[in-house]
């Protein structure tokens, strides 16, 4: 037989068998999973199944008719786990497809447990609505916050608009994530269209002030919020806030124009604190002095006025400004205390600020019950007035005990002795 036969032999062989595996020629890629036909997928369980052991191949199955060969067992070409994966593929195609089954519970259920989720097959206004209300009935804000967005993107703004009026839940859940963008005009029209005109006076302010940083703009957005809402809302305490924050970063523009220290976002009573420490002597006159000027335009309370004035004065040593602070003039010469301050909370600040003994003892005769100063005395370490008080209470062995503890030769050991051996006190014990 010739060369030229052989070939033409074999050629004819390859392009008439049934078994061929693979040929360059075919353009069936669809059809074949790892090489394998999916129709013949069919054919591969049932060769499966007809396989009895290693030595007893089937013998009509994938075998060409025109050679007469021994084939080995599938299992023994092919590992089974390999088998397994090409059979599901070619069965994966007749799984029903979920991807258009529209279920509002079971899409909020994967948005809550983090799983992936489609929302392209809400397509309809009732769909949507009812995968909302499902959001809403589930309690979570970042699922209202998804499908509200979702409806805003999908819907016309007059209807996505009219589906939130009708879902104050959705419209709270929205109005706060515009409010985290400082979305102002959006957040105002939104609580306007629902007659919410304090709300929207107050987050368009509580916008405006935490996103705006420069004292010169901060102003100028305030002047507008107070003209074009608060005005209107004269009975709220706000509208007083927002009134006197204008007139203070008017205060702080000007101090800061002149060369004075910045007070940046430094409170009304800040600022009240720095007039005191600066400007306390421009004026002898109280009533016209800056410090009172300042507290009257800014709505000081008297108690807050007076603390800060206190705390500051005592801070700088400045013993006769606290006297004049404190202390009137009263019938025939003597001194009143005239203070919004409880005297407990003025002894506080007095020894804070480490005045001096004197003066701490010169505010103690203004605690009315004896034993609380007595305790107060104590505390301060006012040792002379301890003495005097034991020995008003007549209290003989407290004050020899007291005594005891006293340095000798102090003052206030003297004290002690000119007392125990004092003749008009009447001892109880």
């Amino acid at each position: 037989m010739s060369k030229y036969e052989l070939s033409k032999d074999d050629e004819d062989y390859w392009n008439s068998s049934e078994g061929h595996s693979f040929s360059f020629d075919q353009n069936n890629e669809s059809d074949n999973v790892f090489g394998i036909s999916k129709t013949g997928t069919a054919q591969l369980r049932a060769g499966i199944s007809t396989i009895n052991s290693p030595t007893e191949p089937s013998s009509s199955y994938l075998t060409p008719e025109s050679v007469d060969l021994t084939f080995k067992p599938l299992l023994a070409i092919i590992p089974e786990p390999v088998l397994t994966i090409i059979l599901t593929a070619d069965n994966r195609h007749l799984l029903p497809d979920k991807s258009n089954i529209v279920n509002p519970s079971v899409t909020v259920r994967r948005i809550l447990l983090g799983q992936s989720y489609s929302l392209e097959n809400y397509k309809s206004l009732s769909n949507k609505t009812s995968l909302l209300d499902t959001a809403i009935a589930s309690g979570n804000g970042n699922a209202v916050l998804i499908i509200t967005l979702f409806i805003i993107k999908t819907l016309k703004p007059a209807l996505s608009q009219k589906i939130l009026m009708e879902r104050p839940d959705a419209l709270n859940v929205y109005v706060h994530y515009l409010s985290t963008r400082f979305q102002v005009n959006e957040v105002t029209d939104l609580l306007m269209m629902q007659g919410r005109l304090v709300d929207a006076a107050l987050k368009t302010l509580a916008i405006t002030i935490k996103n705006t940083r420069d004292d010169g703009r901060l102003l100028q957005k305030l002047i507008k919020c107070y003209k074009t809402q608060f005005i209107n809302l004269p009975e709220y305490k706000e509208s007083l806030f927002v009134n006197n924050f204008i007139k203070l970063l008017e205060w702080k523009i000007a101090l800061n124009s002149g060369g004075v220290k910045n007070l940046g976002n430094n409170s009304v009573l800040d600022c009240l604190k720095y007039i005191c420490e600066n400007n306390w002597n421009i004026s002898q006159d109280a009533a016209v002095s800056p410090a009172k000027i300042f507290a009257n335009q800014h709505d000081v309370t008297p108690r807050q006025y007076q603390k800060t004035v206190l705390k500051t004065r005592v801070s700088v040593q400045a013993w006769d400004d606290v006297h004049n602070i404190l202390l009137s003039k009263g019938w025939l010469g003597s001194e009143k205390l005239q203070s919004s301050l409880p005297i407990e909370d003025i002894l506080k600040i007095l020894h804070q600020g480490q005045a001096p003994t004197t003066i701490i003892e010169k505010f103690l005769k203004y605690v009315d019950n004896m034993r609380n100063r007595l305790q107060l005395a104590k505390n301060y370490g006012c040792n002379r007035t301890v003495v005097e008080i034991l020995g008003l209470l007549g209290d003989r062995t407290a004050l020899l005990e007291y005594k005891d503890t006293l340095s000798p030769q102090s003052d206030a050991y003297f004290l002690a002795e000119k007392t125990l051996s004092s003749l008009t006190i009447r001892w109880k014990s």
